[in-house]
C-alpha cells in the first residue's frame, strides 16, 4: 500500500471526519478523486471535494444519502451533493449517443476500471480518505512531476469532445506541455458538438489561466485558433501576451481583438459570451500610452479597471496621477455652458480636457 505524504495528510484532514464517521459501517474504500487531488499534490488548497464510495450497492447508497440529507444530482449516475463533498459511487462510462449527455453509466466497484473515465492522468489519482492509501494506476504523479498532460484511455477519450477543451485550460492553468501521442489524439476530435455556454465555461478557465502561453500554443497546434476566434495565433501576438500583466478575464480577448483588429462586437456574439466580455472592444487600446491620454480614460473609470493597464510603468504612471483606484472628478463649472444637446456635449468635453491640462500642469 502506497501512502505518501500527501495521501496521509488527506486521511488526518479534519473535513472527512464527518463523512468518515458516516461510511464507516459500509465500507473501508471511499477515495479523494479527481481535481481536488491534483490540487493536493500541487500544493493547491481546495474547498470542495469529490469522493467515490465503493463497496455499496446503489440502492443502499441512495437510501443512506437521503437519511442524511444528501441532494441528487443525477440519479443515474449516483451523485449526490452533501455541504462541501460531491459524494459518488464508481462507475464506468460509454458512448452511447450524440452530444455529452450521450453516454450509458453503469455502477463498478473496481478502483482501476472506474479510474479509467478520468479525462487525464493528472486527474486520474486517489487517495483513501480513511487510509491515505494513493492509487496511481496510470502515471499521474509522474506526469505531475513532468508537467505533462497525457490521455488516461486512448480508447474512451474522443467520447466527449468537451475534453480537448478541458485539455487547453489545465495546461494554461498548471504549466503543462501535452504529450504528443494525446496532441494527435485531440487533434482528431470535433468539437462541433459542444454548445456555446459548454465551450464559454472552459474558456473562461483559459483567459483566467496564469499560463497562458501553454494554452494558447496548444490552441494553435489544435487548429482551434481559427475555428475558434477567426484568426491564426502568429508568433507577434504571442509576445504581446507574454509581455503583458493580465487581471481582468477580458484581457485576453482584448489584446486578440486589437491585435488582429477584429470586430469584437461580432466575436463576443458568435462565442455567445456574457455581456460582461463587451469590455473588450469598448475598452481603448494603446500601443503607446501618454498621460494625457490615461487622464481622459480616468474620467470614466479608476484606471485599475481598465484593461490597458497591463506593465508596471503604466500602473505606476496611473498610481503617481492618483488615477489608480478612483476616477478623474473634476469641478466643472456647467452653469458657464449656454447650449444644449450635442453643443453641450461638445463644450463639456472641452471643459473636462482643459481641467485634465490645467491638472497635469500642477502635478509637473
Amino acid at each position: 500500500m502506497l501512502v505518501s505524504k500527501i495521501g496521509y495528510q488527506i486521511s488526518q484532514n479534519s473535513d472527512f471526519d464527518e463523512l468518515k464517521n458516516l461510511l464507516l459501517n459500509y465500507t473501508k474504500r471511499a477515495y479523494l478523486v479527481g481535481g481536488s487531488v491534483r490540487d493536493a499534490f500541487l500544493g493547491i488548497k481546495s474547498k470542495d471535494y469529490d469522493i467515490e464510495i465503493y463497496d455499496i450497492e446503489p440502492a443502499k447508497f441512495d437510501s443512506l444519502m437521503q437519511e442524511c440529507g444528501a441532494i441528487g444530482v443525477g440519479k443515474s449516475y449516483f451523485v449526490y451533493k452533501l455541504k462541501n463533498y460531491d459524494l459518488s459511487l464508481p462507475r464506468t462510462e460509454s458512448k452511447s449517443g450524440y452530444g455529452h449527455k450521450g453516454f450509458s453509466v453503469k455502477y463498478c466497484n473496481d478502483e482501476r476500471l472506474a479510474s479509467l473515465r478520468r479525462d487525464f492522468t493528472i486527474n486520474s489519482i486517489m487517495v483513501n480518505i480513511f487510509t491515505g492509501e494513493v492509487l496511481d494506476f496510470w502515471g499521474g504523479i509522474a506526469d505531475l512531476e513532468a508537467k505533462k498532460l497525457r490521455i488516461t484511455n486512448e480508447k474512451s477519450f474522443s467520447d466527449d469532445s468537451l475534453r480537448v477543451l478541458r485539455g487547453v485550460q489545465f495546461v494554461s492553468r498548471f504549466n503543462l506541455t501535452c504529450d504528443l501521442k494525446s496532441l494527435e489524439i485531440m487533434k482528431a476530435i470535433n468539437i462541433d458538438d459542444l454548445s456555446a455556454n459548454r465551450v464559454y465555461m472552459e474558456l473562461e478557465k483559459f483567459f483566467v489561466a496564469k499560463f497562458k502561453i501553454q494554452g494558447l500554443n496548444l490552441l494553435k497546434l489544435l487548429n482551434l485558433d481559427k475555428k475558434l476566434f477567426g484568426v491564426e495565433f502568429d508568433d507577434g501576438f504571442t509576445r504581446l501576451i507574454n509581455s503583458k500583466i493580465c487581471v481582468n478575464k477580458a484581457s485576453f480577448l482584448y489584446y486578440l481583438i486589437n491585435y488582429y483588429y477584429i470586430d469584437g462586437k461580432e466575436l463576443i456574439a458568435r462565442l455567445a459570451l456574457p455581456n460582461f466580455y463587451n469590455i473588450c472592444y469598448k475598452h481603448q487600446y494603446f500601443k503607446r500610452v501618454s498621460k494625457f491620454e490615461m487622464m481622459k480614460i480616468a474620467i470614466d473609470m479608476p484606471l485599475c479597471q481598465w484593461l490597458g493597464l497591463d506593465s508596471k510603468s503604466r500602473i505606476d504612471m496611473a498610481k503617481n496621477l492618483k488615477v489608480y483606484e478612483s476616477k478623474f472628478a473634476p469641478m466643472i463649472d456647467t452653469s458657464s455652458i449656454k447650449a444644449t444637446g450635442k453643443e453641450y456635449g461638445n463644450r463639456l468635453k472641452e471643459l473636462k480636457i482643459q481641467a485634465i491640462k490645467s491638472y497635469l500642469n500642477d502635478l509637473n
